[in-house]
Protein backbone atom coordinates (compact mmCIF):
# COMPACT_ATOMS: atom_id res chain seq x y z
CA UNK A 1 0.00 0.00 0.00
CA UNK A 2 1.53 3.27 -1.16
CA UNK A 3 0.89 6.75 0.17
CA UNK A 4 -0.17 9.62 -2.09
CA UNK A 5 -0.19 13.11 -0.61
CA UNK A 6 -2.51 15.59 -2.28
CA UNK A 7 -1.39 19.06 -3.20
CA UNK A 8 -4.06 21.70 -2.67
CA UNK A 9 -5.04 21.75 -6.34
CA UNK A 10 -5.85 18.03 -6.21
CA UNK A 11 -8.16 18.60 -3.24
CA UNK A 12 -9.78 21.59 -4.96
CA UNK A 13 -10.36 19.51 -8.11
CA UNK A 14 -12.06 16.84 -6.01
CA UNK A 15 -14.24 19.39 -4.21
CA UNK A 16 -15.13 21.15 -7.48
CA UNK A 17 -16.15 17.94 -9.22
CA UNK A 18 -13.37 17.85 -11.84
CA UNK A 19 -14.15 14.43 -13.31
CA UNK A 20 -10.66 13.52 -14.57
CA UNK A 21 -9.13 14.19 -11.15
CA UNK A 22 -11.95 12.40 -9.32
CA UNK A 23 -11.42 9.33 -11.49
CA UNK A 24 -7.63 9.40 -11.00
CA UNK A 25 -7.95 9.67 -7.22
CA UNK A 26 -10.66 7.01 -7.18
CA UNK A 27 -8.41 4.63 -9.10
CA UNK A 28 -5.61 5.12 -6.58
CA UNK A 29 -7.99 4.28 -3.73
CA UNK A 30 -9.44 1.32 -5.66
CA UNK A 31 -5.90 -0.01 -6.03
CA UNK A 32 -5.67 -0.07 -2.23
CA UNK A 33 -3.43 2.96 -1.76
CA UNK A 34 -3.84 5.78 0.76
CA UNK A 35 -4.76 9.35 -0.10
CA UNK A 36 -3.08 11.67 2.39
CA UNK A 37 -2.85 15.30 3.42
CA UNK A 38 -0.81 17.45 5.76
CA UNK A 39 -1.43 20.62 7.74
CA UNK A 40 -0.13 22.84 4.94
CA UNK A 41 -2.54 21.42 2.37
CA UNK A 42 -5.41 21.67 4.84
CA UNK A 43 -4.53 25.29 5.63
CA UNK A 44 -4.37 26.20 1.93
CA UNK A 45 -7.70 24.51 1.18
CA UNK A 46 -9.57 25.85 4.20
CA UNK A 47 -8.30 29.37 3.52
CA UNK A 48 -10.34 29.34 0.32
CA UNK A 49 -13.57 27.82 1.65
CA UNK A 50 -16.63 29.66 2.86
CA UNK A 51 -18.35 28.31 5.97
CA UNK A 52 -20.95 26.57 3.78
CA UNK A 53 -18.30 24.94 1.57
CA UNK A 54 -16.28 23.93 4.63
CA UNK A 55 -19.20 21.84 5.85
CA UNK A 56 -19.56 20.17 2.44
CA UNK A 57 -15.79 19.59 2.11
CA UNK A 58 -15.25 18.15 5.58
CA UNK A 59 -16.20 14.51 4.81
CA UNK A 60 -13.63 14.25 2.01
CA UNK A 61 -10.91 16.08 3.92
CA UNK A 62 -11.50 13.97 7.03
CA UNK A 63 -11.25 10.78 4.95
CA UNK A 64 -7.63 11.55 4.05
CA UNK A 65 -4.81 10.00 6.08
CA UNK A 66 -2.99 12.81 7.89
CA UNK A 67 0.80 12.83 7.60
CA UNK A 68 2.20 14.68 10.63
CA UNK A 69 5.00 17.18 10.62
CA UNK A 70 8.47 16.59 12.05
CA UNK A 71 11.59 18.72 12.52
CA UNK A 72 13.23 17.00 9.55
CA UNK A 73 10.44 18.27 7.31
CA UNK A 74 11.09 21.87 8.28
CA UNK A 75 14.83 21.43 7.80
CA UNK A 76 14.44 19.83 4.36
CA UNK A 77 11.98 22.52 3.28
CA UNK A 78 14.40 25.24 4.33
CA UNK A 79 17.33 23.58 2.57
CA UNK A 80 15.35 23.26 -0.66
CA UNK A 81 14.11 26.82 -0.52
CA UNK A 82 17.64 28.14 0.08
CA UNK A 83 19.20 25.91 -2.60
CA UNK A 84 16.67 26.71 -5.30
CA UNK A 85 16.69 30.44 -4.50
CA UNK A 86 20.45 30.44 -5.17
CA UNK A 87 19.63 29.03 -8.62
CA UNK A 88 17.10 31.79 -9.28
CA UNK A 89 14.10 29.50 -8.63
CA UNK A 90 11.62 30.86 -6.11
CA UNK A 91 9.48 28.19 -4.46
CA UNK A 92 6.77 29.09 -1.97
CA UNK A 93 7.32 27.99 1.61
CA UNK A 94 4.02 26.11 1.48
CA UNK A 95 5.18 24.10 -1.55
CA UNK A 96 8.54 23.11 -0.06
CA UNK A 97 6.77 22.07 3.14
CA UNK A 98 4.32 19.85 1.23
CA UNK A 99 7.21 18.39 -0.79
CA UNK A 100 9.31 17.74 2.31
CA UNK A 101 6.32 16.06 3.98
CA UNK A 102 5.95 13.78 0.97
CA UNK A 103 9.65 12.91 0.99
CA UNK A 104 9.77 12.33 4.76
CA UNK A 105 6.76 9.99 4.67
CA UNK A 106 7.84 8.24 1.44
CA UNK A 107 4.70 9.45 -0.32
CA UNK A 108 4.08 10.39 -3.93
CA UNK A 109 2.85 13.96 -4.40
CA UNK A 110 -0.21 14.42 -6.61
CA UNK A 111 -0.33 17.86 -8.20
CA UNK A 112 -1.17 19.76 -11.33
CA UNK A 113 1.52 22.32 -10.47
CA UNK A 114 4.59 20.41 -11.60
CA UNK A 115 6.74 23.52 -11.89
CA UNK A 116 6.31 24.12 -8.14
CA UNK A 117 8.14 20.86 -7.42
CA UNK A 118 11.48 20.65 -9.26
CA UNK A 119 13.10 18.37 -6.65
CA UNK A 120 14.45 15.29 -8.47
CA UNK A 121 14.28 13.12 -5.35
CA UNK A 122 10.53 13.74 -5.02
CA UNK A 123 8.06 11.31 -6.59
CA UNK A 124 5.33 13.30 -8.33
CA UNK A 125 2.20 12.07 -10.06
CA UNK A 126 0.67 14.77 -12.29
CA UNK A 127 -3.06 15.36 -12.19
CA UNK A 128 -4.74 14.55 -15.50
CA UNK A 129 -5.29 17.56 -17.76
CA UNK A 130 -8.54 19.39 -17.19
CA UNK A 131 -11.01 19.07 -20.02
CA UNK A 132 -12.59 22.35 -21.04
Amino acid sequence: MARYILDSDAVVDQLNGIEASIQALGQIMSDGHLLCSCEVTLAEVYSGLSRERTVRAAPFLESLTFLPSAPEIGMQAGIWRYTYARQGIQIATTDVLIAATALFHNATLITGNLRHYPMPELRVLPLPPRRV
